[in-house]
């Protein structure tokens, strides 16, 4: 789709284009009639002049007497032409030379202008009219070149289109200007929305024009909106999450009493069930707090939080001494919310602190994707339990002894951010986590 300042370009362009053309059309034809009327009117006049001039000679032959006329009758070829016919009689301008007009046959007292072929291949405007006159039908025709006035429209025009072409880029050029001074304020709202994805604001200033403040108050609606579902669905769930702890407590009492007398088999099963519904609702309580979390967005910057999170694991491990090596290309940044990388980094190198030996792994780096490489040189699993991790449906604190929950948190992350997930043997002997996560991610 072309942006709104080509079509608004492209619009004008396509109007003013119609609207010169349209004056270019009234304009010529305009001009072109009235130069037509008064050279037809001049024809007129001449012929009207050459009538009251004719007389009968004593012969009884038509001549002229006192017959005042521009000297361009008398120049051959000239441009400017009359044919006087009476009977067998001819007069014709000397003008013509060895060349003749055609007369149309004509009515008494009608006129009939016509354009023809003249002499030097002249074009001719031509007026003929027939008159009763000394008892006998005079017909007279007055022709002129219209060469001169075909010139002049040329000429017309030509200025026409250069000067319409000057005033379509004039005027292009200062709807350029008024239309970038107009759409200068979306260059703000664009700043807004890159201060909101990163968090720095939570609502789009209303300081925009008039056509663009319902776009901006439905927007800014929409994002109170999702908060507030957001905040209910978290609260929801904490909340339901807390009620089932005291009847649970309970059930957990009742299985580690004494005094109920239950079989071992019977205790030994609701201790497991009960065990599983608390993590379970350890593991929704974090899902929970993801969710709500991505709203309005940041940009995790690994080179700069992960030596923190390093050192926060060093000391919580320090009865190892571990080798981490960590592999980070500097400025590189990932929009998503600092939480959620904080949370996915720590429960990764949380489970690789947890099983290594001497030596962990973390390289960082982007590849059409965001890619995070955490290994180790732990005990490691093998390839069945490494097939099952992949499995849809089979969480890995069920499938991998010590990882726990962290692993499903991790889990749970990347698929809130569209992500993919892949299990290895590690180089160094011990277990490897791959996570690729969309560079276009949607929160």
């Amino acid at each position: 789709m072309k942006s709104l300042q080509s079509r608004l370009h492209i619009g004008l362009m396509s109007s003013l284009f119609i609207l010169i053309t349209l004056v270019w059309w009234l304009a010529n034809t305009s001009i072109t009639h009235i130069a037509t009327q008064m050279l037809q009117t001049r024809l007129e006049h001449d012929g009207e002049a050459l009538l009251a001039g004719l007389q009968l000679s004593s012969t009884g032959k038509l001549e002229f007497k006192n017959v005042q006329l521009s000297p361009v009758y008398n120049r051959v070829f000239s441009g400017h032409y009359y044919l006087i016919t009476s009977n067998e009689q001819r007069l014709r301008s000397h003008s013509l030379w060895d060349q003749t007009l055609q007369q149309p046959p004509v009515q008494a007292g009608q006129s009939i202008v016509e354009t023809v072929k003249g002499p030097d291949k002249q074009q001719l405007l031509q007026w003929t009219s027939r008159f009763e006159r000394f008892q006998q039908p005079i017909t007279i025709s007055v022709a002129e070149d219209t060469s001169t006035l075909s010139a002049s429209l040329n000429a017309f025009n030509i200025y026409f289109a250069a000067a319409a072409g000057l005033i379509l880029v004039s005027l292009l050029l200062i709807q350029s200007l008024i239309i970038r001074r107009s759409l200068r304020s979306l260059s703000t709202i664009k700043e807004e929305l890159q201060a909101l994805s990163e968090g720095d604001i939570k609502t789009l200033s209303k300081e925009v024009p008039s056509e663009i403040r319902p776009l901006i108050d439905e927007v800014n609606h929409l994002l109170q909106l999702l908060r507030k579902q957001l905040k209910r669905s978290r609260n929801a769930t904490g909340n339901l999450a807390h009620s089932l702890k005291h009847p649970l407590n309970l059930l957990v009492q009742l299985a580690e009493s004494d005094e109920a007398e239950l079989p071992t088999s019977i205790r030994e099963e609701l201790e497991i069930n009960t065990r599983q519904i608390n993590q379970l609702m350890e593991r929704e309580l974090k899902r929970a707090k993801l969710v709500g979390s991505g709203i309005p967005g940041q940009f995790f910057s690994p080179q700069n939080e992960l030596p923190g999170l390093i050192d926060v694991l060093e000391r919580v491990y320090h009865d190892k001494t571990l080798h981490i090596e960590l592999d980070v290309p500097n400025k590189l940044e990932y929009p998503a919310d600092k939480s959620d990388m904080l949370e996915l980094f720590g429960n990764l190198l949380d489970n690789a602190y947890k099983w290594a030996s001497k030596e962990v792994r973390c390289k960082v780096h982007e590849n059409n994707d965001f890619i995070i490489r955490v290994e180790d040189d732990g005990p490691g699993c093998d390839d069945k339990q490494l097939s099952s991790l992949t499995e849809r449906g089979v969480r890995v604190d069920e499938t991998v002894g010590g990882t726990g929950l962290g692993l499903a948190i991790v889990k749970d992350i990347v698929e809130l951010y569209q992500g993919e997930i892949y299990f290895y043997q590690s180089e160094l002997g011990g277990f490897c986590i791959k996570v690729k996560l969309p560079l276009n991610n949607i929160n």
